[in-house]
């Protein structure tokens, strides 16, 4: 059980290195949308403003990971719902968007299918 709970946070890491590089490029293609006049300013400051939140909330969750300890979890699940209650916590008390939960949320379910070999 350790070491499938060692692997999902490791992967989970991994992931979210993964999405950060993700919303870098969204950043790089609004930037150019906007010098192409395709957005106008207040679209490109809207998703860029949107874009920054996510990347701190990711930031964040990496802390809550680099903190969590792996002695007293009995299953995947509880380490699971442990990590989301604290980042819960972390969004309300920020203010990051809904949009960061739920890329997170994403990955979290994509990485406990995998370590569970499902």
């Amino acid at each position: 059980m350790k070491n499938q709970l060692r692997n999902f946070i490791e992967i989970l890491k991994l992931e979210l290195d993964d999405l950060q590089e993700d919303i870098h490029t969204l950043k790089k293609i609004c930037d150019h949308k906007l010098k192409d006049g395709l957005i106008t300013n207040y679209v490109h400051m809207e998703n860029m403003a949107l874009y920054e939140n996510e990347l701190h909330a990711i930031n964040s969750f990496r802390d809550i990971l680099n903190e969590t300890t792996l002695e007293g979890f009995e299953s995947l699940d509880k380490l699971m719902h442990h990590i989301d209650e604290n980042f819960k916590i972390a969004m309300k008390s920020c203010g990051y968007a809904k949009a960061g939960h739920i890329c997170i949320e994403r990955k979290m379910l994509k990485v406990a299918k995998y370590v569970k070999g499902e």
